[in-house]
């Protein structure tokens, strides 16, 4: 697996001349690898990344973009290497019988040396691919079938002198999983700019807490799940955040005949008011405690959401008589 830390800079510097150079066309398909991306520094693993940056390329262009995304958001890079490797005649659309175009023309699958290590702790994959004869090398297909039914987000982008990614994303959405979240694909132009790249990298970083908060978060009350309407505050976003790293388990203990209460291990944000709450509520406590009522107090708390699918009565029998775990969750987990 070719891994590796490279800061942002060092790459941006570099990528004013890679993306002049020919990264793939509708007809001739040029490897134009001018830079030695093995003397430059390498990343290193990094053993609790939930982020994947995938790329299969012929030449360094498609490469040092997807390096730089991998600094950007710290995620794991993987090249997709093929068993069989392809020469600039493979790639030549205008020479008859041409490889990549027979590949297509067969809907084959070309084989990968090998799949990345511990697939399972990705939830989130960009996926990095020249456009070939106007759709993505079927390769691409060998990879995305392996992943199997897996909750993951994917992002795909392609280098390309003129031609955008086109249906090439639409087309790969169909041989993945119903349980796959597909985003629209990103085109990034030979000719961009520093600006054009580091802004889009720098997208990246929104795009993916975007979707990692963009879902729901679920809470079972030991196995009981129950429907929260949850506030919209910095409290809740932040353990949206950590409830999307992991599955999150707290164990909570009776208290005062009214709550439980346990520890979150952090402190999250605090907006304190003075407040009465009710059965259902569930607030934060001196920053670091969730706290679940199944009865009524008075006290400064910050307001995290709401059980409104639980009556005072089975607020009692799920809390009333035992201490419990509670697990919080994000859509899709």
């Amino acid at each position: 697996m070719n891994r590796g830390k490279m800061t942002a800079a060092v790459l941006l510097a570099m990528l004013l001349t890679l993306f002049v150079l020919c990264a793939c066309a509708d007809d001739i398909i040029v490897s134009s690898a001018t830079l030695d991306l093995d003397r430059l520094p390498q990343v290193q693993a990094r053993e609790d990344s939930h982020i994947l940056v995938a790329y299969f390329s012929t030449n360094d262009t498609i490469r040092a973009v997807a390096m730089a995304a991998a600094d950007v958001l710290e995620g794991d890079l993987f090249e997709i290497v093929p068993a069989e490797s392809y020469s600039e005649e493979d790639l030549n659309y205008r020479m008859p019988g041409n490889r990549a175009g027979e590949e297509q023309r067969r809907n084959a699958r070309p084989e990968i040396v090998f799949l990345p290590e511990h697939m399972e702790q990705y939830d989130t994959i960009l996926l990095g691919y020249p456009i070939w004869g106007g759709h993505a090398p079927n390769i691409l297909y060998t990879f995305l079938e392996s992943i199997g039914p897996k909750h993951v987000t994917i992002l795909p982008f392609c280098t390309s002198n003129m031609t955008g990614p086109g249906t090439s994303a639409v087309n790969m959405q169909t041989v993945t999983d119903a349980s796959v979240t597909w985003l629209p694909a990103e085109r990034i132009a030979n000719h961009a700019t520093e600006d054009d790249l580091r802004a889009w990298a720098q997208s990246l970083v929104t795009k993916v807490t975007d979707v990692k908060e963009s879902g729901e978060m679920q809470l079972k009350i030991g196995d009981t799940e129950v429907s929260v309407v949850w506030e919209d505050n910095d409290a809740v976003r932040e353990l949206k955040r950590m409830a999307a790293e992991q599955q999150l388990s707290v164990e909570m203990s009776m208290y005062g005949g009214f709550e439980q209460v346990g520890p979150l291990g952090v402190s999250l944000p605090r907006d304190d008011h003075q407040i009465t709450t009710v059965s259902g509520d569930i607030v934060l406590y001196s920053g670091n405690q969730i706290v679940i009522f199944y009865g009524s107090n008075a006290w400064a708390y910050t307001r995290l959401g709401h059980i409104e699918d639980q009556t005072p009565s089975d607020m009692r029998k799920l809390l009333g008589d035992r201490d419990v775990t509670i697990t919080l969750r994000m859509d899709g987990q």
